[in-house]
C-alpha cells in the first residue's frame, strides 16, 4: 500500500518567511524586468507554525508506527477489524503526508540550505518506515481473498471508502510477496531512492555554472537562467547560451550516467522481484493502465513525425534561418506588443481564458489566487521546474514555479493551477480516494494551457499578436506531445537495455538520446541540425527519475485537446463529464474514467486527432502569413 499522495507530489522545513534582501536581489536579476513585482512566496505556517511543531509531530508519528505493526494478522478476523485497521493506517498516512510536504517544500525553495535537505531526508526515512510497518498489508489482503473481502465490504458500509484500495491490492496479489519479502523490499526503498536525491542535489546545487556577458550584464547561467535566455531573439546569444550551458552537463556525463544507471537497475530489480514481465508493465500496474497505451503513443508519435517536420520547417522559414539548429527551438516565432507579464496579468489572462469551465470554477480559482499557495519568486538555489503538491489534504495545494515574465511563465502558471483545482475537486472525495493518477492529472492542467492559447488567438489585437498566439499553440503541441513522446521512447529503450543486462553508461545514454533527437527533428532530412553535444540533454531531465511518468504528458495533451475543443463550444454535457472525472479522484481506475468520458487512449484515434489539430493550426498560421500587409 503506497503512501498517499507523496509519490504523486515527489514532480509533483523552516517556518515560511519573506526572502532575505540578498534573495530578493537575486530574484530581481533572475526575472525579466518587472516580472517579479507580483510574484508570491508561499505560506508554510498553515502546515506547521514552527520547526518545533514539525519536530514534535515527527516524534509523535514515529511513536505510532509500532501500533501499525501490531495490526498484522488481525485484518481478516472480521469486517469491523478490517475497517479499524484500514482507518488507523489511513489516519496516520494523512498526518504523515502533511508532515512530509512541509519538509519537501522547504527543501525545494532553497536546495543550498543543508537543514532543509536534512528534513527532507528525515521525511523520506519516516515515510519508508511507514512502508515497512505496513508492508504486511498487501500480502494479508491477498491471503484473505476476494470473496471474503467483498463480503466484509457488504457487511460494513464504512469500508466503502477503502474499496478501491482493497480492490487494487487484490488485483495485485500475483505480484505481492510473502510478508517477510515485502518487509525486505520496503526496507530497501530508501536506498533505491538515493539516485534521484543525488541527481537533484548535484544538478541544482553543485554543478559549476558559467558566467556569461549578455548585453552588458553578467549572468550566472544556471538552469533557471538557461531557461530564461534560451529563447533570446538574437541567434548569436542563443548559440552562446547553448555553447556555455551544455558542456557543464557533458563534463559530468560519466557521473550522471552512473546515477541514472543506478536508478534503472533499481527499477529493474523491483520489477523482477515482483514478477512483472517488464519495468513498464510494473509502472502501469498500480493504476491498471493497459501497456498498449504507452506503446501506441510511441508508435503514433513516430507516425506523426512528418507533421512535426512540417512545423519545424515553418519555424525556420518564419525566423529566416537558412539552417535551424537545436539552439533555435525555443525562440518564439512572433512577439506581441507587450512581451513581459506580471503575475497579476497572468492571473487575469488565466481567469478570462478559463470562462468555458463555468463561472463557479472561475470564481473559486480567483479566490485561490489571493491566498499564499504558490512560491513563484525566482531565487538562487530554488528547485528548477514547476509542480503542484497536493499532499496536505486538510490544508490546500501548494505550487512551485519561477515566474520570469515571459509567455511560457503565463502558460506554466495556468498549467499548475489546473493541477491545483483538480486537487481541490478531488478532495471532495474522502481522504482515502482523494488522490489521483498522473494518467488523469495532466488532463486539466494541459486543457488550461490549450484554453489559454485559444483565448490568445481569439483576442489578438493585431496580426502580430495572432501570429504569436498561433505559434505558441503549435509550440505547446510540439513540446507536450512530440517532445514528451521522445522522452517516453528514451525511457523505454533505456529500461529495456537495463533489463537485457546491457552496459549503461553516460556516453551510451547520450548516443541513444542523440539518435532520437536527430530522428524527431529531421536531422538527416536537413530539417534541424543537431550537434552531437546536445545528446547530453537527457541528463537535464529530472522526470526520468520518475520511471515512465513523462509519457502521460503526451497522452494527456491528446485528451486535453478533446476536452478543450468541446468546452470552448459550450458543450455543457461534456463539461459535466469533465468535472465528474476530476471529482472522481481515485475512486476508480483512471483508464475506465477516461473511457467513460469518451476517450480510448490505447487506440490511435486520440493521437491522430491531435496531429490533425496541429496541421489545422499550421494551416491558419500559413494563411495569415500569406496575407498582404
Amino acid at each position: 500500500m503506497k503512501l498517499h499522495s507523496i509519490a504523486l507530489a515527489a514532480a509533483l522545513c523552516l517556518a515560511a518567511l519573506p526572502p532575505s534582501t540578498a534573495q530578493a536581489a537575486d530574484a530581481a536579476t533572475a526575472a525579466k524586468p518587472g516580472a517579479a513585482a507580483s510574484a508570491q512566496v508561499w505560506d508554510l505556517s498553515q502546515l506547521y507554525a514552527s520547526d518545533a511543531a514539525w519536530e514534535s509531530e515527527r516524534q509523535a508519528l514515529a511513536a505510532e508506527l509500532p501500533r501499525l505493526r501490531a495490526l498484522e494478522g488481525t485484518l481478516g478476523s472480521s469486517a469491523k477489524a478490517l475497517l479499524a485497521g484500514m482507518d488507523q493506517m489511513s489516519a496516520l498516512r494523512r498526518r504523515l503526508s502533511r508532515w512530509a510536504i512541509y519538509a519537501s517544500l522547504k527543501a525545494d525553495e532553497n536546495t543550498q540550505i543543508t537543514e532543509n535537505q536534512a528534513r527532507r531526508q528525515l521525511a523520506s526515512t519516516l515515510g519508508n518506515q511507514y512502508g515497512e510497518a505496513t508492508s504486511f498489508v498487501n500480502a494479508e489482503i491477498a491471503a484473505i481473498g476476494r470473496a471474503k473481502v467483498e463480503a466484509f465490504i457488504a457487511a460494513e458500509p464504512s469500508l466503502a471508502k477503502h474499496r478501491q484500495s482493497l480492490t487494487t491490492m487484490l488485483r495485485m496479489a500475483e505480484h505481492t510477496l510473502s510478508p517477510k519479502e515485502e518487509a525486505l523490499l520496503a526496507g530497501a526503498a530508501e536506498a533505491l531512492e538515493q539516485p534521484q536525491q543525488i541527481y537533484t542535489l548535484l544538478t541544482n546545487a553543485d554543478l559549476p555554472w558559467p558566467k556569461l556577458e549578455i548585453r552588458g550584464k553578467t549572468v550566472v547561467l544556471d538552469q533557471e537562467q538557461y531557461a530564461a535566455h534560451r529563447s533570446d531573439p538574437d541567434p548569436a546569444v542563443r548559440k552562446q547560451v547553448f555553447d556555455a550551458f551544455w558542456p557543464v552537463y557533458k563534463a559530468y556525463e560519466r557521473t550522471i550516467g552512473a546515477v541514472y544507471a543506478a536508478n534503472l537497475r533499481g527499477t529493474v530489480f523491483n520489477a523482477r522481484a515482483r514478477k512483472f514481465s517488464s519495468s513498464v508493465a510494473m509502472a502501469q500496474a498500480d493504476y491498471n493502465i493497459p501497456e498498449a497505451v504507452y506503446r501506441t503513443l510511441v508508435q503514433e508519435a513516430n507516425a506523426g513525425l512528418p507533421t512535426l517536420h512540417r512545423y519545424l520547417k515553418l519555424r525556420s522559414k518564419v525566423l529566416g534561418l537558412p539552417q535551424a539548429g537545436y539552439q533555435d527551438m525555443y525562440v518564439p516565432l512572433a512577439k506581441p506588443a507587450g512581451t513581459s507579464y506580471t503575475q497579476a496579468e497572468a492571473e487575469a489572462l488565466t481567469l478570462a481564458a478559463l470562462k468555458p469551465l463555468g463561472e463557479p470554477y472561475v470564481k473559486q480559482l480567483g479566490d485561490a489566487f489571493k491566498q499564499r499557495w504558490m512560491h513563484s519568486l525566482p531565487q538562487r538555489g530554488k528547485r528548477s521546474g514547476a509542480y503542484m503538491n497536493g499532499s496536505a489534504y486538510d490544508v490546500h495545494p501548494y505550487l512551485l514555479m519561477s515566474f520570469n515574465g515571459d509567455y511560457n511563465s503565463v502558460s506554466t502558471f495556468a498549467h499548475e493551477w489546473g493541477h491545483a483545482m483538480h486537487t481541490v475537486f478531488s478532495n471532495s472525495q474522502p481522504y482515502e480516494n482523494s488522490g489521483y493518477s498522473t494518467f488523469i492529472a495532466e488532463i486539466p492542467s494541459t486543457a488550461n494551457e490549450l484554453l489559454l492559447s485559444d483565448y490568445m488567438v481569439e483576442h489578438a489585437k493585431s496580426r502580430e499578436e495572432k501570429l504569436f498566439a498561433l505559434s505558441q499553440q503549435l509550440e505547446n503541441l510540439r513540446t507536450t506531445f512530440f517532445r514528451q513522446a521522445m522522452f517516453a521512447e528514451f525511457e523505454l529503450a533505456s529500461h529495456e537495455a537495463a533489463e537485457k543486462g546491457q552496459p549503461i553508461t553516460g556516453e551510451g545514454l547520450s548516443k541513444l538520446y542523440l539518435d532520437l533527437l536527430k530522428r524527431y527533428h529531421g536531422h538527416e532530412q536537413g530539417v534541424v541540425k543537431i550537434d552531437d553535444l546536445f545528446g547530453i540533454e537527457w541528463a537535464y531531465i529530472p522526470h526520468f527519475y520518475r520511471d515512465f511518468y513523462v509519457y502521460q504528458y503526451a497522452t494527456c495533451v491528446s485528451a486535453a485537446a478533446f476536452f478543450a475543443e468541446g468546452l470552448a463550444k459550450g458543450d455543457t454535457a461534456l463539461r459535466e463529464r469533465y468535472f465528474a472525472m476530476l471529482k472522481a479522484g481515485n475512486s476508480a481506475d483512471p483508464y475506465p474514467l477516461t473511457v467513460a468520458a469518451g476517450l480510448d487512449l490505447a487506440s490511435p484515434a486520440p493521437y491522430r486527432a491531435l496531429v490533425r489539430r496541429m496541421n489545422r493550426v499550421m494551416d491558419q498560421l500559413e494563411a495569415l502569413l500569406a496575407e498582404k500587409r
